[in-house]
């Protein structure tokens, strides 16, 4: 039985994947200092799909994958230390389906804790836009900003950094001092200091493990960003898929897109400041008056004075064109398109290629029960009782 489990539920763009990929290049050695991540990193992902029923996903997943949750809680019951699990999608799972995920974990270990991290919303919301056209949207930068403000129902933003809401979900039955949030300090302050303020979380000792960064940086600026919204925009609903997201964001974008034009960073408008604002000191105070245990200091999570600088929706039609230009031959077409609704065309039409099914693949087919977690679960039982009621 476990000593302790950390489940890191996000929140999304506050450095999980900084961190996420030094806690995976460091495995082994962060295991012989007690600390256990179990299975392998694409584990976490699909446990997270399963317990947050991400249906389009875990119809997708392989059986082995449908079953990661219960095979991670399995692993964390035979390790006697500390274990962590971490995914940035457990954050908005369904109530029922977070406590069960919860009665789960104390089953195996003897305490159960939650960790959130959490990013000031000027950053967030510039990233969160650009994550999201990574993954296929075709909102505009404009768009989502309105969007966000007025809290409309089909937008998703505020289920992954309403963070007192997040702490509330994931810390039901817990003492407040095991639900930990980590603030991610202001910039200009050294790289590492995320990772240490999260590891004095987890009480391991990471003397002398890299913090240098090993991945390329898929950051797009303003102009590659908007060219992929654009490409998106011809993306015919119906051709969407995971298999297209997935090729998009881990090839497409740090293969092909990335350097096509100057990295250009851009801004959360002024004229949105006020709002933003408003809505993070409202979260701060609610943190304030929490019981939590915080890490790092509440007043980083209020955004910095806005500053000058551009948005996608500036970028003109010969930006674009000359960055569609510059990837084209990276794709490997030597096409000259003349305007730039014809190279948008031509990329998204190289894109559907390369992710259409080959010959005599076998497609992993839906699961004929309630996705994962296992009939002997807490999580498992709920989940086909969710199902049984749709």
């Amino acid at each position: 039985m476990a000593r302790r489990v950390f489940l890191h539920v996000g929140t999304a763009k506050s450095g999980t994947s900084f961190l996420q990929d030094l806690w995976w290049r460091h495995r082994d050695e962060l295991r012989g200092r007690g600390l256990l991540l179990p299975g392998v990193r694409r584990d976490h992902f699909a446990a997270a799909a399963v317990v947050k029923g991400m249906t389009a996903v875990v119809e997708t997943l392989v059986d082995r994958e449908r079953d990661a949750w219960q095979r991670l809680v399995e692993e964390a019951r035979h390790w006697p230390g500390d274990v962590l699990l971490t995914n940035e999608h457990f954050a908005d799972s369904p109530a029922e389906a977070a406590r069960a995920a919860l009665d789960d974990l104390a089953d195996v270990a003897d305490e159960v804790h939650v960790v959130v991290t959490a990013r000031d919303l000027g950053r967030v919301l510039p990233s969160a836009w650009q994550q999201r056209v990574k993954m296929g949207a075709r909102q505009a930068y404009r768009r989502f900003l309105a969007t966000v403000r007025r809290d409309e129902d089909h937008q998703k933003f505020w289920r992954y950094q309403d963070v007192p809401a997040i702490l509330e979900l994931w810390s039901t039955g817990l003492p407040d001092e095991r639900a930990h949030l980590v603030v991610v300090p202001r910039p200009g302050a050294p790289r590492e200091e995320l990772w240490l303020r999260t590891a004095s979380v987890l009480g391991v000792d990471v003397a002398g493990l890299d913090t240098e960064a090993e991945r390329p940086n898929d950051s797009l600026g303003l102009v590659e960003a908007e060219l992929l919204r654009r490409i998106n925009e011809r993306v015919p609903r119906s051709e969407r898929s995971p298999a297209l997201a997935r090729h998009v964001k881990g090839t497409f974008v740090p293969e092909a897109l990335v350097g096509s034009a100057t990295r250009e960073s851009f801004v959360l408008p002024a004229r949105h400041h006020a709002w933003v604002h408003e809505r993070a000191a409202a979260i701060v105070a609610d943190l304030r008056a929490s019981s939590y245990d915080v890490v790092g200091d509440l007043d980083d999570l209020l955004p910095a004075p806005p500053r000058d600088g551009r948005t996608p929706d500036d970028a003109t039609d010969e930006e674009l064109l000359a960055a569609a230009r510059a990837v084209l031959p990276r794709l490997g077409t030597d096409s000259e398109p003349a305007s730039l609704e014809e190279a948008v065309g031509l990329i998204a039409d190289d894109l559907l290629g390369r992710v259409s099914p080959s010959p005599g693949r076998a497609m992993s087919q839906p699961p004929a029960e309630a996705p994962g977690g296992g009939s002997g679960t807490a999580l498992g039982r709920v989940l086909r009782r969710l199902t049984e009621q749709r």
